[in-house]
């Protein structure tokens, strides 16, 4: 009887068994990208996590600038304000001292005043005072220019005013001049004072100064010629000092 058994060894079908990275290839893709992508961002981090700490160091150290140049605006300022103080309690003394100094001038005057009122009413009673020149000043002031200030004075019992001109001279032989005054004319009840000023022309030396006053009964009065040294820093402009004009008289 035949046998139908073989031994032949039958050929395995192709996709029966496969090798591992070929079945497994997706598998090994994704691990790669996972590692790579752990490490990049790992890298990722840590770098940003460096530059997060570098730019808090360099915003310490300019908060630390501001806060020291703050403070040195701060002490600045403090300076300031207390030299202000000191000025402003200088300021309040120095107001203090002349309101202080103002009071008792204006009561000075106020006495001298009364004083003077006393003495007027007593020469009234006698028969009063006829009018006269009381002083003469003469200033010396830089570029050969002189200032003037005459008084004027009398007390008439029946408190008439007086009133008239004035002419100022300037007598060196037979020669004279006479000063352009500023304001010439008077007129008051006890007491009057005329300032000005001229500029002397060059090379005149006078040996006398001469004050006339015209009015109800002329008045002349002659002083001798000192010059004393020139003042200095005067306020009026020099160039606008009238000069003297020549007298035959």
């Amino acid at each position: 009887m035949p046998n139908n058994e073989s031994n032949t060894t039958l050929p395995q079908e192709p996709g029966t068994k496969k090798p591992f990275m070929k079945g497994n290839t997706p598998l090994a893709i994704g691990a790669a990208v996972l590692i790579l992508s752990s490490g990049v961002l790992g890298y990722t981090v840590g770098h940003r996590q460096g530059l997060t700490a570098a730019g808090y160091d360099a915003d310490a150290e300019q908060l630390v600038d501001v806060v020291q140049t703050q403070k040195a605006s701060l002490e600045t300022l403090n300076k300031t304000l207390n030299t202000a103080v000191q000025e402003r309690d200088l300021a309040v003394s120095n107001a203090n001292d002349l309101y202080l100094a103002m009071t008792k001038a204006r009561d000075e005057q106020v006495q001298a005043e009364s004083v003077g009122t006393i003495y007027r009413e007593i020469l009234r009673q006698r028969g009063g005072l006829a009018l006269a020149v009381q002083n003469l000043s003469i200033k010396p002031l830089p570029e050969n220019a002189f200032e003037y200030q005459i008084d004027l004075v009398q007390v008439s019992p029946g408190k008439s005013r007086a009133s008239g001109s004035v002419e100022l001279r300037l007598i060196k032989g037979t020669e004279i001049l006479v000063v352009p005054l500023e304001d010439k004319n008077f007129n008051f009840e006890n007491y009057e004072r005329l300032t000005g000023r001229w500029t002397m022309p060059k090379g005149f030396k006078p040996e006398f100064i001469e004050v006339r006053l015209t009015g109800v009964k002329p008045v002349i009065r002659r002083f001798s010629w000192e010059q004393g040294k020139a003042v200095e820093n005067q306020s009026a402009t020099l160039s606008e000092i009238p000069k003297t004009e020549a007298n035959a008289n």
